[in-house]
Protein backbone atom coordinates (compact mmCIF):
# COMPACT_ATOMS: atom_id res chain seq x y z
CA UNK A 1 0.00 0.00 0.00
CA UNK A 2 3.09 2.80 0.87
CA UNK A 3 4.41 1.63 -2.36
CA UNK A 4 1.43 2.59 -4.27
CA UNK A 5 1.08 5.58 -2.57
CA UNK A 6 4.66 6.67 -3.21
CA UNK A 7 3.95 5.75 -7.29
CA UNK A 8 1.10 8.22 -7.11
CA UNK A 9 2.41 11.27 -5.77
CA UNK A 10 5.01 11.94 -8.90
CA UNK A 11 1.54 11.41 -10.92
CA UNK A 12 -0.18 14.11 -9.29
CA UNK A 13 2.88 16.21 -8.74
CA UNK A 14 3.49 16.05 -12.75
CA UNK A 15 -0.76 17.15 -12.86
CA UNK A 16 -0.59 20.05 -10.71
CA UNK A 17 2.25 21.28 -12.29
CA UNK A 18 0.89 20.55 -15.81
CA UNK A 19 -2.53 22.69 -14.38
CA UNK A 20 -0.20 25.47 -13.23
CA UNK A 21 1.41 25.49 -16.35
CA UNK A 22 -1.68 25.82 -17.90
CA UNK A 23 -3.28 28.54 -15.41
CA UNK A 24 0.13 30.81 -15.34
CA UNK A 25 -0.85 33.43 -18.17
CA UNK A 26 -4.08 34.01 -17.14
CA UNK A 27 -3.22 34.32 -13.37
CA UNK A 28 -0.11 36.93 -14.65
CA UNK A 29 -3.07 38.63 -16.88
CA UNK A 30 -5.42 39.39 -13.75
CA UNK A 31 -2.34 40.14 -11.16
CA UNK A 32 -0.60 42.62 -13.64
CA UNK A 33 -4.57 44.62 -14.28
CA UNK A 34 -4.54 43.61 -17.57
CA UNK A 35 -7.93 42.10 -17.45
CA UNK A 36 -10.35 44.97 -16.96
CA UNK A 37 -8.71 46.70 -19.73
CA UNK A 38 -8.58 43.98 -22.23
CA UNK A 39 -12.18 43.69 -21.68
CA UNK A 40 -12.69 47.33 -21.67
CA UNK A 41 -10.89 47.89 -25.03
CA UNK A 42 -12.76 44.67 -26.45
CA UNK A 43 -16.26 45.84 -25.74
CA UNK A 44 -15.69 49.42 -27.09
CA UNK A 45 -14.65 48.03 -30.24
CA UNK A 46 -17.29 45.73 -30.41
CA UNK A 47 -19.94 48.67 -29.85
CA UNK A 48 -18.60 50.41 -32.48
CA UNK A 49 -18.68 47.46 -34.70
CA UNK A 50 -22.43 47.44 -34.16
CA UNK A 51 -22.81 51.23 -34.32
CA UNK A 52 -21.06 50.58 -37.81
CA UNK A 53 -18.77 52.95 -36.59
CA UNK A 54 -14.65 52.66 -37.34
CA UNK A 55 -13.14 53.38 -33.92
CA UNK A 56 -9.30 54.02 -34.17
CA UNK A 57 -6.61 52.61 -32.75
CA UNK A 58 -5.41 55.40 -30.73
CA UNK A 59 -9.04 55.33 -28.99
CA UNK A 60 -8.97 51.62 -27.59
CA UNK A 61 -4.65 52.20 -26.79
CA UNK A 62 -6.32 55.40 -24.52
CA UNK A 63 -9.08 53.43 -23.14
CA UNK A 64 -6.35 50.38 -22.52
CA UNK A 65 -4.14 52.33 -20.63
CA UNK A 66 -6.80 54.42 -18.58
CA UNK A 67 -8.36 51.68 -17.13
CA UNK A 68 -5.44 49.92 -16.27
CA UNK A 69 -4.07 52.69 -14.40
CA UNK A 70 -7.23 53.02 -12.53
CA UNK A 71 -7.39 49.80 -11.72
CA UNK A 72 -3.31 49.74 -10.50
CA UNK A 73 -4.36 52.44 -8.65
CA UNK A 74 -7.28 51.02 -6.74
CA UNK A 75 -4.91 48.18 -5.99
CA UNK A 76 -2.10 50.27 -4.77
CA UNK A 77 -4.65 52.16 -2.55
CA UNK A 78 -6.57 48.87 -1.14
CA UNK A 79 -3.06 47.34 0.09
CA UNK A 80 -2.44 50.65 1.81
CA UNK A 81 -5.87 51.29 3.15
CA UNK A 82 -7.13 47.69 4.05
CA UNK A 83 -6.11 45.05 6.60
CA UNK A 84 -4.58 42.35 5.30
CA UNK A 85 -7.01 39.58 6.37
CA UNK A 86 -9.47 42.18 3.29
CA UNK A 87 -6.80 41.61 0.79
CA UNK A 88 -6.64 39.46 -1.83
CA UNK A 89 -3.56 37.66 -4.07
CA UNK A 90 -3.96 40.95 -6.95
CA UNK A 91 -3.97 43.28 -3.64
CA UNK A 92 -0.60 41.44 -2.04
CA UNK A 93 1.32 41.62 -5.54
CA UNK A 94 1.36 45.02 -5.67
CA UNK A 95 1.53 45.71 -1.91
CA UNK A 96 5.34 43.28 -2.59
CA UNK A 97 5.98 45.10 -5.86
CA UNK A 98 4.27 48.59 -5.57
CA UNK A 99 7.59 50.19 -6.20
CA UNK A 100 7.61 48.76 -9.77
CA UNK A 101 3.92 49.39 -10.10
CA UNK A 102 4.67 53.04 -9.71
CA UNK A 103 7.12 53.30 -11.86
CA UNK A 104 5.46 51.68 -14.47
CA UNK A 105 2.24 53.94 -14.29
CA UNK A 106 4.64 56.71 -14.98
CA UNK A 107 5.27 56.16 -18.49
CA UNK A 108 2.06 54.75 -19.11
CA UNK A 109 0.15 58.34 -17.53
CA UNK A 110 2.73 60.00 -20.21
CA UNK A 111 1.27 58.47 -23.34
CA UNK A 112 -1.78 58.44 -21.52
CA UNK A 113 -1.72 62.59 -21.64
CA UNK A 114 -0.33 62.81 -24.91
CA UNK A 115 -2.88 60.72 -26.11
CA UNK A 116 -5.61 62.70 -24.24
CA UNK A 117 -4.29 66.56 -25.12
CA UNK A 118 -3.02 65.28 -29.30
CA UNK A 119 -5.29 62.29 -30.24
CA UNK A 120 -8.22 62.08 -28.55
CA UNK A 121 -11.52 63.82 -30.07
CA UNK A 122 -12.98 66.52 -28.33
CA UNK A 123 -16.37 65.34 -27.73
CA UNK A 124 -15.03 61.91 -26.38
CA UNK A 125 -12.38 64.35 -24.04
CA UNK A 126 -15.68 66.20 -22.48
CA UNK A 127 -17.45 62.89 -22.01
CA UNK A 128 -14.73 61.34 -20.21
CA UNK A 129 -13.62 64.18 -18.28
CA UNK A 130 -17.16 63.83 -16.43
CA UNK A 131 -16.29 60.17 -16.22
CA UNK A 132 -13.14 60.95 -14.50
CA UNK A 133 -14.92 63.14 -12.10
CA UNK A 134 -17.46 60.39 -11.05
CA UNK A 135 -14.42 57.57 -10.85
CA UNK A 136 -12.46 60.02 -8.67
CA UNK A 137 -15.57 60.42 -6.54
CA UNK A 138 -16.11 57.14 -6.08
CA UNK A 139 -12.55 56.49 -5.44
CA UNK A 140 -12.32 58.88 -2.40
CA UNK A 141 -15.10 57.76 -1.27
CA UNK A 142 -14.51 54.06 -1.00
CA UNK A 143 -10.53 54.56 -0.21
CA UNK A 144 -11.06 57.03 2.75
CA UNK A 145 -14.29 55.94 4.42
CA UNK A 146 -13.73 52.33 2.79
CA UNK A 147 -15.72 49.63 5.42
CA UNK A 148 -17.59 52.10 7.09
CA UNK A 149 -20.11 52.91 3.94
CA UNK A 150 -20.04 49.27 2.61
CA UNK A 151 -23.54 48.58 4.09
CA UNK A 152 -25.42 51.04 2.34
CA UNK A 153 -22.51 52.73 -0.80
CA UNK A 154 -23.34 50.63 -4.00
CA UNK A 155 -19.57 49.85 -5.40
CA UNK A 156 -20.84 47.47 -7.98
CA UNK A 157 -23.79 48.98 -9.35
CA UNK A 158 -21.54 52.59 -9.89
CA UNK A 159 -18.73 50.39 -11.23
CA UNK A 160 -21.25 48.72 -14.07
CA UNK A 161 -22.24 51.94 -14.55
CA UNK A 162 -19.05 54.13 -15.39
CA UNK A 163 -17.43 51.60 -16.90
CA UNK A 164 -20.58 50.71 -19.94
CA UNK A 165 -21.12 54.55 -20.37
CA UNK A 166 -16.71 54.76 -20.75
CA UNK A 167 -16.15 51.77 -23.75
CA UNK A 168 -19.45 53.20 -25.38
CA UNK A 169 -17.28 57.07 -25.59
CA UNK A 170 -14.60 55.69 -28.11
CA UNK A 171 -17.83 55.03 -30.55
CA UNK A 172 -20.66 57.92 -29.47
CA UNK A 173 -18.07 60.16 -29.99
CA UNK A 174 -17.76 58.98 -33.52
CA UNK A 175 -21.22 59.73 -34.46
CA UNK A 176 -24.47 60.95 -33.40
CA UNK A 177 -27.65 59.72 -31.16
CA UNK A 178 -30.18 60.26 -33.69
CA UNK A 179 -28.27 57.52 -35.94
CA UNK A 180 -26.84 55.02 -33.33
CA UNK A 181 -28.88 55.84 -30.22
CA UNK A 182 -30.64 52.90 -29.31
CA UNK A 183 -27.30 50.86 -30.05
CA UNK A 184 -25.75 52.95 -27.52
CA UNK A 185 -28.71 52.61 -25.10
CA UNK A 186 -29.23 49.07 -25.51
CA UNK A 187 -25.23 48.27 -25.07
CA UNK A 188 -24.31 50.53 -22.41
CA UNK A 189 -27.42 48.45 -20.45
CA UNK A 190 -25.95 45.30 -21.36
CA UNK A 191 -22.31 45.73 -20.23
CA UNK A 192 -23.64 47.82 -17.09
CA UNK A 193 -25.85 44.86 -16.81
CA UNK A 194 -23.45 41.81 -16.96
CA UNK A 195 -20.17 43.93 -15.39
CA UNK A 196 -22.68 44.43 -12.59
CA UNK A 197 -23.32 40.97 -11.92
CA UNK A 198 -19.67 39.90 -12.90
CA UNK A 199 -18.49 42.43 -9.64
CA UNK A 200 -21.25 41.21 -7.57
CA UNK A 201 -20.59 37.29 -7.97
CA UNK A 202 -16.96 38.03 -6.92
CA UNK A 203 -17.54 39.83 -4.05
CA UNK A 204 -19.90 36.73 -3.33
CA UNK A 205 -17.13 34.45 -4.07
CA UNK A 206 -14.34 36.12 -2.28
CA UNK A 207 -16.14 36.87 1.50
CA UNK A 208 -16.09 34.15 3.66
CA UNK A 209 -18.59 31.72 3.19
CA UNK A 210 -19.32 32.17 7.43
CA UNK A 211 -20.44 35.54 6.63
CA UNK A 212 -22.78 34.69 3.94
CA UNK A 213 -24.70 32.25 5.73
CA UNK A 214 -25.17 34.33 8.69
CA UNK A 215 -26.81 36.98 6.08
CA UNK A 216 -24.57 39.62 7.93
CA UNK A 217 -25.03 43.18 6.14
CA UNK A 218 -21.62 43.53 4.63
CA UNK A 219 -22.41 44.95 1.57
CA UNK A 220 -25.60 47.17 -0.32
CA UNK A 221 -28.94 46.09 -0.66
CA UNK A 222 -28.48 45.66 -4.59
CA UNK A 223 -25.17 43.45 -4.07
CA UNK A 224 -26.78 41.79 -1.14
CA UNK A 225 -30.04 41.21 -3.65
CA UNK A 226 -27.82 40.22 -6.65
CA UNK A 227 -25.67 37.50 -4.70
CA UNK A 228 -28.95 35.63 -3.58
CA UNK A 229 -30.24 35.38 -6.76
CA UNK A 230 -27.06 35.76 -8.98
CA UNK A 231 -28.16 32.39 -10.93
CA UNK A 232 -31.82 34.06 -11.56
CA UNK A 233 -30.31 37.22 -12.51
CA UNK A 234 -27.83 35.74 -15.06
CA UNK A 235 -30.03 33.77 -17.31
CA UNK A 236 -33.20 36.69 -16.83
CA UNK A 237 -29.65 38.58 -18.76
CA UNK A 238 -29.20 36.09 -20.98
CA UNK A 239 -32.71 35.89 -22.12
CA UNK A 240 -33.72 39.16 -22.78
CA UNK A 241 -30.08 39.36 -24.73
CA UNK A 242 -31.01 36.44 -27.08
CA UNK A 243 -34.42 38.34 -27.69
CA UNK A 244 -32.30 41.69 -28.17
CA UNK A 245 -30.64 39.70 -30.83
CA UNK A 246 -33.85 38.40 -32.96
CA UNK A 247 -34.65 42.01 -32.41
CA UNK A 248 -31.58 43.63 -34.23
CA UNK A 249 -31.54 40.70 -36.79
CA UNK A 250 -34.89 41.64 -37.58
CA UNK A 251 -33.66 45.38 -38.76
CA UNK A 252 -30.57 43.99 -40.13
CA UNK A 253 -27.61 44.67 -37.89
CA UNK A 254 -25.77 41.10 -37.23
CA UNK A 255 -23.25 43.17 -36.19
CA UNK A 256 -25.78 44.44 -32.89
CA UNK A 257 -26.87 40.71 -32.89
CA UNK A 258 -23.97 38.73 -32.02
CA UNK A 259 -22.80 41.49 -29.50
CA UNK A 260 -26.04 40.34 -27.85
CA UNK A 261 -25.26 37.33 -27.75
CA UNK A 262 -22.03 37.13 -26.99
CA UNK A 263 -23.85 39.63 -23.65
CA UNK A 264 -25.81 36.76 -23.35
CA UNK A 265 -22.94 34.15 -23.07
CA UNK A 266 -21.51 36.17 -20.77
CA UNK A 267 -24.39 36.39 -18.26
CA UNK A 268 -24.89 32.60 -18.66
CA UNK A 269 -21.24 31.98 -18.20
CA UNK A 270 -21.25 34.08 -14.94
CA UNK A 271 -24.40 31.91 -13.51
CA UNK A 272 -22.58 29.13 -14.13
CA UNK A 273 -19.54 29.86 -12.35
CA UNK A 274 -21.52 30.60 -9.42
CA UNK A 275 -22.59 26.68 -9.38
CA UNK A 276 -19.17 26.04 -9.45
CA UNK A 277 -18.80 27.95 -6.59
CA UNK A 278 -21.62 26.29 -4.78
CA UNK A 279 -20.24 22.61 -5.13
CA UNK A 280 -16.38 23.95 -4.24
CA UNK A 281 -12.95 22.76 -5.48
CA UNK A 282 -12.55 26.05 -7.26
CA UNK A 283 -10.75 28.79 -5.24
CA UNK A 284 -11.48 32.32 -5.28
CA UNK A 285 -8.61 33.12 -6.93
CA UNK A 286 -9.08 31.18 -10.12
CA UNK A 287 -13.08 31.84 -10.03
CA UNK A 288 -11.96 35.98 -9.86
CA UNK A 289 -10.20 35.08 -13.04
CA UNK A 290 -12.85 32.92 -14.51
CA UNK A 291 -15.19 35.28 -14.05
CA UNK A 292 -13.17 38.39 -15.76
CA UNK A 293 -12.65 35.65 -18.70
CA UNK A 294 -16.94 35.21 -19.10
CA UNK A 295 -16.77 38.88 -20.33
CA UNK A 296 -14.46 38.60 -23.17
CA UNK A 297 -17.10 35.95 -25.30
CA UNK A 298 -16.82 39.67 -27.97
CA UNK A 299 -13.68 37.94 -28.70
CA UNK A 300 -15.69 35.19 -31.00
CA UNK A 301 -16.62 38.59 -33.22
CA UNK A 302 -13.12 39.61 -33.70
CA UNK A 303 -11.60 36.24 -34.66
CA UNK A 304 -15.03 35.53 -36.95
CA UNK A 305 -15.51 38.50 -38.69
Amino acid sequence: MVAVALSTQPVALAARQRRWRLLLPAECWHLLSLDAPTVAALWAWSIGRAAHVAISADSLLLLFLGTWLLYVADRLLDGVHQDSARLRERHLFYRRHRVAAMAAAVPVAAVLGWLVVLHMLDRARRADLVLFALAAAYFALVHLRGPAIERWFPKELLVGLIAATAIAVPAWSRTTLSKSGAIFVVFIALFASVCWLNCVAIEKWERPRSALVRGAPIVDPTTRWGQRRLRRIGAAIAVVAIFGAGAFLGLGNAAAAALCLAGAASAALLALLDVAHARGGISAFHLRIAADVALLTPLLLVIFR
